[in-house]
């Protein structure tokens, strides 16, 4: 008989975390310490303890928290432990509340940096807040400056886990802010979400007020709710995507780095009403899409032929639109041609050898979505061999009567030119210098040929037949 699984118990007595060792951190309402040598079957990795300075005033809301963990797959469980400091017990001493058990940030969260005014270093969280500042600044600061690429991850990490909160867990996580979340970059960037024992069941009014950090807080004021999250996932990317400062609403300093889509997803965060805010599966999706991984199947849009015949020999060209797609393959007659598919949009030319269909795979790591446009009919243009008719046979001339004539130098004709100058008196008779200073007055010369018509129809002489409609004949 096979034994059911014991359940852990969601609390622990005070006096079993053994000796507290460092203090880690201390806020205005708990102070945190390592737990050097407690381990919990159900968590990987050291533990750290946070203890509240006042009684807690919601114990049965940590316990909701504490059992939503536990009651995940493993598969599941892990993915919560990997994205959130996530309350694995509630510490109690002598029936009072007193804390939570958390599994500790790993290192790859912290920073060492160099104290100044010596030569000692200090570990410190990388909040997300240090995304927000100038680039140079950061540098400076002896913190890292993420390329755009690094942005985009991280945001897609950030929606990712909020997702993950959202769908999975059905709970409002509320006082997202600029020190709450810690990042890493690397090969694979990650965030990590903090103070999660703040968290509260979607649909179920906090006992204890959810805060809002100073230039978090959203149009609907205190009231959190998963709408309000949305928003505030908004602000961290645009906040994240365009650094040099932390209080940034304008969707419009975004615009360089999202796409259309994206742009329009920003603006409904951060403008637009709360019902209309986009989930964070959509910037999930978008995001990868973004950076070349797409987690949907590809959808195929529009997929055109230019024309539906093509002459042999010649290509018909295929456009088509998608979306996900890493890359877009076009099969015709056997051969197959493979184009890249992040673009979203592309035109291939097809050669065809005989009339048939072209088929457009668009394909990624989750799947392929086909279309089949056709049948495309390939025209052998006629080769005239021989006219249906005899042709007649022409017989010309001897060569010799084809030469042109030897003309030689042909006299010209005299031509009987109008009078159009008076030379008398312009000329002297002794020398044959000008008499005058200045032109003789020129009288109206007639000429044979209408100069209109010339222009307009070609030559044609004016045989004196038709009147003169200005009197001058």
């Amino acid at each position: 008989m096979q034994m059911p699984h014991a359940v852990p118990l969601l609390t622990i007595e005070r006096d079993r975390l053994g000796t507290l060792g460092a203090r880690l951190g201390k806020g205005g309402q708990a102070t945190v310490y390592e737990l050097p040598t407690l381990r919990l079957p159900d968590v990987e990795g050291p533990l750290v303890y946070k203890e509240y300075r006042a009684t807690h005033d919601s114990p049965d809301s940590l316990r909701r928290i504490v059992s939503a963990r536990l009651s995940l797959e493993v598969a599941k469980r892990a993915r919560l432990d990997a994205i959130a400091a996530w309350p694995a017990r509630v510490v109690e001493d002598k029936g009072v509340t007193c804390g939570v058990v958390l599994p500790r940030i790993p290192e790859s969260y912290f920073d060492s940096l160099v104290l100044p005014g010596s030569n000692g270093t200090k570990d410190v969280p990388r909040e997300v807040q240090n995304l927000f500042i100038d680039p140079a600044l950061a540098g400076r600061l002896g913190r890292p400056a993420p390329s755009t690429e690094q942005r985009l991850a991280v945001c897609r990490d950030f929606a990712a886990a909020l997702t993950f909160f959202h769908d999975e867990l059905a709970v409002v996580f509320g006082d997202i802010n600029a020190k709450n979340e810690v990042y890493r970059l690397g090969p694979a960037p990650m965030v990590m979400y903090l103070d999660c024992d703040g968290v509260r069941p979607a649909g179920v009014l906090a006992v204890s007020t959810q805060l809002n950090a100073p230039d978090w807080d959203p149009p609907e004021g205190r009231d959190l709710s998963r709408a309000t999250d949305l928003y505030k996932l908004g602000l961290f990317i645009l906040r994240c995507l365009s650094p040099g400062a932390s209080t940034r609403r304008d969707p419009a300093w975004a615009t360089s780095t999202l796409d259309t889509a994206g742009q329009d997803l920003l603006a409904r965060a951060v403008k637009g009403p709360s019902q209309d805010r986009p989930d964070a599966r959509q910037w999930l999706v978008l995001l990868s899409r973004l950076l070349g991984e797409p987690i949907e199947p590809p959808r195929l849009g529009e997929v055109v032929a230019e024309r539906p015949f093509v002459l042999k020999g010649q290509a018909v060209l295929v456009s088509w639109t998608a979306e996900d797609a890493v890359a877009v393959d076009i099969t015709a007659g056997g051969h197959t041609v493979r184009v890249a598919g992040a673009t979203g949009r592309g035109s291939v030319p097809v050669r065809l050898d005989e009339a048939g269909f072209i088929e457009v795979r668009a394909v990624n790591d989750i799947g392929v979505d086909c279309r089949v446009v056709g049948p495309i009919a390939v025209v052998v243009p006629p080769v005239l061999r021989s006219l249906p008719v005899p042709m007649p046979r022409l017989d010309g001339p001897p060569a010799h009567l084809l030469a042109p004539p030897d003309l030689g130098l042909l006299p010209l004709p005299t031509l009987d030119l109008p009078a159009i100058v008076d030379p008398v008196g312009w000329f002297t008779d002794a020398d044959r210098t000008p008499a005058r200073t200045s032109l003789p007055e020129l009288r109206t010369a007639r000429c044979p040929l209408d100069i209109a018509s010339l222009m307009i129809d070609g030559p044609e002489l004016d045989l004196g037949l038709t009147p003169d409609p200005e009197g001058t004949r």
